[in-house]
């Protein structure tokens, strides 16, 4: 294997020439973290003759995962053993599927999903304080009880430590819910982490097992780890301490999912021998850019010392638009774009951010009435949708028969006979006596003691279900579309869709693209094996197909756009209340400000040729129209690096009819929308 480093700048080359021994990368964004990363596993594997396999990276995200791994393969094509690149909850879940029985779990376990999760807390809730509570109080009690389990906090000891009527609920709620899932042999995505470390840390074989396997561990993106998987990578480095890690403290914007930018700080408390290198030359973004963003992000005090050094020259002054108005911040943010786009720069290289997803209402008025096209970014995702929970509900009832959540989702879909007195006797009949739901529904003695139409829907939904079941590993596309008309669910498509053709059209067209995924899952792998796809689809985060939409503009929040680039940003909505968003800064003091600061660092430095920042001086907020002023942040950018533009509102009277229509055609020819053979 060869590998020429000459590509590498001195910083880069540094970190990925490190012999050993615990490595901080402290990478800057545009400053290469991924190539990087490449760099120095091909390094180890080129100049330090270690085996692919006996290397681990963890990333945050398939994608990146994806990635990396093609990067590697671009480079050596015939690289045997790949690197293990993984997710940490991927990683987390293919230890738990080896350690099964050590884990406390059988070998056939489902993996429940927020909604799955959402399901159980919410019977359990009821139980407990009622229907009303479990409806107010269940995405709390979520909340809670998956921060314990981050923590480690038995539910037994955060009984004890209630501090008040809620904790009490939430730590009650706990101690079912722990049981319920082991009843049930399933596990939530908190347990992908918890149960490896747990069983890391207190079987001293099992560490030296999995410790043993790599003789290298990397994590991409350190700044947004957590405890718990700070332990898990403890635990799994071996007394070399092997370990580099990669990250940006200024770019920790997850802590509302339980990031602790500490950890990256802490980094050489943690492992005292750590060697330190920081990149800090940017390839992305133009010097004015960049300069702007330092600005801003140097006066947080808790981060490492760094300042990017644009490699693109010194780029132009930032525009600040104060607009009198959200329609006219919106008016103009739509003219900037068609100007650019009339330019020559496409639409998908453009994009705006926006703090706050529910700012995007009069963007989208705006690029409607002009007909541009965009997509946002965090919209409804594809699993998301009803049609395709109960489909793949249905699957998972057919791969997990003991898989009751799935069961209960779907045991009245479409109607059968079960209203809730009758699903209530049958879920607590498998409660009590220790059975799944499926197995409950076979049993006459049970079937009895509800109606006839019930007994006749529960006979028919096992028999489908054994049907697919025993059809299942020789075609499951076939399986389950033979299911899905058995049950006749596409009398719930008509039920939903209601009178519109089109809406059931639509819906039926998902669940075809359901059944098509898993049609090309089964090319690749086999027939049958669909356990594996239904872990992958909940472990993969929700793809929006905004990477195919194609020539598009792109509205997306701050949050979002992290780890992406575009030669046009808009920033807008840039005010005091919305960044810093008001929320943080009551609920975490100076933290909430300091990750504010981050966030709109995060949010600069996405652009790369041009950024241009706005605000409304009024907004429109719970029904009034309320004063607005610009962010804190925009003031600590340097004048000379900034333009303010006043956005007057025109006076423009009333059109209606003909007049209107004719007013719209000007408008749409003045920013040529319409083409000159067309006019």
């Amino acid at each position: 294997m060869r590998l020429d480093l000459d590509v590498l700048n001195p910083e880069q080359r540094e970190a990925v020439e490190h012999p050993g021994g615990p490595l901080l990368v402290l990478a800057g964004a545009g400053t290469g973290k991924t190539r990087v990363i490449t760099y120095r596993i091909a390094h180890l594997m080129a100049q330090q003759g270690i085996q692919g396999d006996r290397i681990l990276g963890i990333t945050f995200t398939n994608k990146a995962a994806r990635e990396m791994r093609n990067r590697l393969q671009r480079m050596y094509p015939d690289l045997d053993p790949m690197p293990v690149l993984s997710t940490f909850h991927g990683f987390g879940l293919a230890l738990i599927r080896q350690e099964h029985r050590s884990c406390g779990l059988r070998s056939r376990f489902p993996i429940y999903d927020d909604s799955d999760v959402r399901s159980v807390l919410t019977e359990i809730v009821r139980h407990l304080a009622g229907m009303s509570q479990a409806e107010a109080r269940v995405d709390d009690v979520k909340g809670v009880i998956s921060r314990w389990k981050s923590q480690f906090l038995a539910p037994e000891r955060a009984l004890e430590a209630s501090a008040d009527s809620f904790e009490e609920l939430c730590a009650r709620a706990f101690l079912r819910y722990r049981d319920r899932m082991k009843g049930l042999n399933a596990v939530d995505f908190d347990d992908l982490i918890q149960l490896p470390v747990l069983l890391l840390e207190q079987d001293e074989e099992a560490r030296k097992r999995w410790s043993g396997r790599y003789d290298h561990l990397l994590i991409d993106e350190y700044q947004d780890t957590n405890s718990a998987q700070f332990r898990l990578a403890r635990a799994l480095v071996g007394e070399q301490q092997n370990l580099c890690v990669v990250g940006d403290d200024d770019q920790s914007i997850y802590r509302f999912r339980g990031a602790e930018v500490e950890k990256i700080l802490s980094f050489r408390k943690d492992f005292p021998a750590a060697h330190v290198v920081t990149l800090e030359r940017n390839y992305r973004s133009v010097g004015s850019i960049l300069e702007a963003a330092h600005a801003v992000i140097s006066r947080n005090p808790n981060r490492h010392p760094k300042k990017l050094i644009s490699q693109r020259g010194p780029g132009s002054p930032i525009p600040f638009l104060i607009c009198d108005g959200e329609m006219e911040e919106a008016s103009e943010v739509v003219r900037s774009i068609h100007e650019a786009r009339r330019s020559g720069l496409p639409l998908s290289k453009q994009a705006v951010l926006l703090r706050s997803a529910i700012q995007a209402r009069p963007f989208e008025e705006k690029l409607r009435f002009y007909e541009i096209p965009y997509t946002i970014i965090g919209g409804m995702s594809f699993f998301d949708r009803r049609e395709v929970r109960d489909v793949v509900a249905y699957l998972r009832c057919v791969v997990f028969p003991t898989d009751d959540i799935a069961l209960l989702r779907i045991l009245n879909t479409p109607r059968r006979g079960f209203g809730g007195v009758a699903r209530e006797r049958i879920d607590e009949q498998a409660r009590s006596s220790g059975r799944g739901v499926q197995e409950v529904l076979k049993d006459p003695q049970v079937l009895e003691k509800i109606s006839a139409l019930s007994r006749k829907g529960a006979r028919q939904l096992v028999d489908a279900l054994d049907t697919a079941r025993a059809q299942l590993a020789i075609d499951g596309r076939k399986a389950l579309c033979q299911l899905l008309e058995d049950v006749k669910y596409d009398d719930q498509l008509k039920e939903i869709a209601g009178t519109d053709p089109m809406e059931l059209e639509s819906r039926r067209s998902v669940i075809d693209g359901l059944l098509d995924s898993i049609s090309h899952y089964e090319s690749k792998h086999g027939p049958g094996n669909l356990q594996e796809w239904l872990r992958n689809i909940t472990l993969e985060p929700r793809d929006d197909g905004s990477e195919e939409q194609g020539e598009v503009l792109t509205l997306m929040t701050f949050h979002g756009a992290k780890g992406l680039e575009f030669p046009l940003v808009h920033l807008v909505g840039v005010e005091e209340g919305l960044i810093p968003h008001r929320r943080a800064l009551a609920e975490d003091g100076d933290a909430g400000e300091e990750e504010e600061r981050r966030l709109m660092y995060v949010a600069m430095t996405r652009a790369m040729d041009h950024l241009i920042i706005s605000m409304a001086r009024q907004r429109r907020r719970y029904g009034k129209d309320l004063e607005c002023e610009e962010s804190r942040f925009v003031l600590d950018i340097p004048q000379e690096h900034l333009v303010r533009r006043e956005i007057q509102e025109q006076e423009r009277p009333v059109l209606e009819g003909s007049s209107a229509r004719e007013r719209l055609q000007q408008m749409r020819e003045r920013l040529g929308e319409v083409d000159s053979n067309e006019s």
